[in-house]
């Protein structure tokens, strides 16, 4: 497949008065075409500023970035380049960008909002008049083409802002934090527009956000960031299934049905205590896990029991991942020769507590 973006050492320091910001350090990503590629992190991690220069809306300080066929900085002779305003302008046409409050046009119309980035595009009026209406067509608005952003919910000014940024017929689209300030329901509909557009227009969508739920939603791949760096990245469903970064695992907690287990450990709930001879576990059941009545089979074969305190499934892209809390009590060997059986069938076992 295409690699649509293309980032290598990128660095970028905010120079303040109260001092250097390192933001973004020493970055290498590759975007496939057609994906939709997630960056993940709290606030300061550094994924605003990663974002913004992929359309130079940042200078960064050092590193190549490139879209498309089109290098928009580089190094050369151990300068930094930077592509020139003329190109850099028709460049920008093939990016398009939603952000988290809309940044639409209040005193004008929806019509307006969406024509506006076509103003200098050499189209006739007319021309003009159908692209906005194919747009509101395509998110759902062709109602509102005559109100005021203030005679709009939260959902439907970010639909506004997405029709306005697809104008151009860009190649990628960047969305930073484009969910953050909407309800619940709102951001459903939102993603699951972005994730249609991406599968109708083909368009390369990379998606800024602190959410691991609206990465799990709708993303192919995922970067997380701490600290200005890239600190692990991969398909979705594998950082799922085995995150190896502590704030990895915390994000990921923070999205699944079991991110209660670390309290009720803290707190030493009835839920999770142990006797002696049990073990509080953590069995991971992924896609390639042989799992068709696994739990009773151990029960019956190895003459141990297990109390299940919390479960869980998810389904990422397609693939079912499971998980458990469980207490396992039994004979020492048995359970040993137990827990030997559930990983050989490809199930991560986690030993959370023991006597």
């Amino acid at each position: 497949m295409k690699t649509m973006i293309k980032i290598e050492g990128l660095n970028k320091t905010y120079h303040l008065k109260s001092g250097n910001v390192e933001a973004v350090k020493d970055v290498n990503l590759s975007i496939e075409e057609g994906e939709i590629y997630g960056i993940i992190g709290y606030s300061g991690a550094g994924k605003s500023s990663l974002i913004r220069c992929i359309n130079l809306l940042e200078v960064p300080d050092s590193g190549s970035i490139t879209v498309g066929d089109q290098k928009l900085t580089w190094t050369e002779g151990g300068t930094m380049k930077v592509i020139k305003s003329s190109a850099l302008n028709k460049a920008r046409r093939g990016i398009g960008m939603i952000f988290q409050h809309f940044n639409l046009l209040d005193r004008s119309t929806v019509f307006d909002n969406i024509a506006y980035p076509l103003k200098h595009s050499g189209l006739t009026k007319s021309e003009i008049a159908q692209r906005v209406k194919e747009l509101l067509e395509l998110v759902d608005l062709t109602d509102k083409i005559d109100v005021y952003p203030s005679q709009l919910s939260g959902g439907q000014k970010q639909r506004v802002a997405i029709a306005r940024a697809l104008a151009n017929n860009p190649k990628v689209l960047l969305s930073d934090e484009a969910t953050s300030a909407l309800d619940p329901d709102a951001t459903e509909s939102i993603l699951a527009l972005l994730k249609r557009l991406n599968k109708k227009l083909g368009i390369t969508i990379v998606l800024i956000t602190h959410e691991m739920a609206v990465i799990k939603a709708i993303c192919h791949k995922v970067a997380v960031m701490e600290n200005g760096y890239v600190v692990e990245e991969g398909e979705v469903y594998d950082i799922f299934a085995n995150p190896q970064k502590e704030i990895t695992k915390k994000f990921i907690g923070s999205a699944s049905a079991l991110n209660k287990i670390n309290s009720l450990i803290h707190k030493d709930s009835p839920l999770v205590r142990i006797k002696d001879g049990e073990l509080l576990l953590k069995l991971v059941f992924e896609k390639n896990a042989v799992g068709d009545a696994v739990i009773s089979q151990i029960s019956r074969n190895y003459n141990v029991n297990l109390n299940i305190v919390l479960a869980s499934v998810e389904v990422l892209k397609g693939a079912q991942l499971g998980s458990m809390i469980t207490v396992i009590s039994g004979d020492d060997k048995n359970i040993k020769d137990a827990l030997d059986y559930l990983r050989s069938c490809n199930i991560k076992v986690e030993v959370l507590r023991h006597d």
